[in-house]
């Protein structure tokens, strides 16, 4: 019984080890960007760029994930003379628009619309993020793309065997304690 239970403790360890041990890669940017930078099962890709040229710019920034999260994106600016004119993330089949929540003249701020927490569950591959806008003047631009890695849904299947399996001995075995106490 008892190596049952490290078996099933060191699948659960793997299981854990193979989402925080997730690579992401910054492959190009056109941008100022810093990272990534990974703390738990979080990586964040900083981005920045004050020389926007005018009257319009695209940005970009390419970046490599060998495993699948939750993304989340933002794009803000603080300037008067910077309007974005769109923002999307693709993996070369499928785009995923980023959409203007806040826009009160000088401060605008985009992320994806996709409720609750503004992010989607996107798989393994290469991305670019595209940042598109008009720029009448001196103007800048900042935002990350945050990924928090999930471990695939068979790995979960087999966590959630294993610690069933640990249950269910540690019930049994109270249960012969119990008997043999009254017996």
């Amino acid at each position: 019984m008892r190596k049952l239970a490290l078996a099933l403790a060191g699948t659960a360890a793997l299981t854990f080890a193979s989402a925080a041990n997730a690579t992401v890669a910054l492959v190009t940017c056109t941008m100022n960007c810093d990272g990534p930078t990974t703390i738990g099962t979080q990586t964040t890709i900083g981005y920045s760029d004050t020389g926007l040229t005018m009257p319009s710019f695209t940005e970009s920034l390419t970046f490599l994930n060998d495993l699948s999260g939750l993304y989340s994106i933002t794009l803000t600016t603080s300037t008067k003379t910077v309007n974005f004119t769109s923002a999307v993330l693709s993996d070369g089949i499928t785009d995923y628009d980023l959409h203007k929540i806040v826009d009160d003249g000088t401060n605008e701020y985009w992320s994806f619309l996709n409720p609750p927490d503004n992010q989607y569950q996107i798989g393994a591959g290469t991305y670019t993020l595209t940042i598109m806008g008009d720029n009448n003047g001196p103007g800048s631009l900042a935002g990350t793309v945050t990924i928090n890695a999930v471990p695939e849904p068979a790995a979960w299947a087999m966590m959630l065997i294993g610690f069933g399996a640990i249950g269910a001995s540690m019930r049994r075995r109270k249960n012969r304690f119990a008997v043999r106490q009254f017996a």
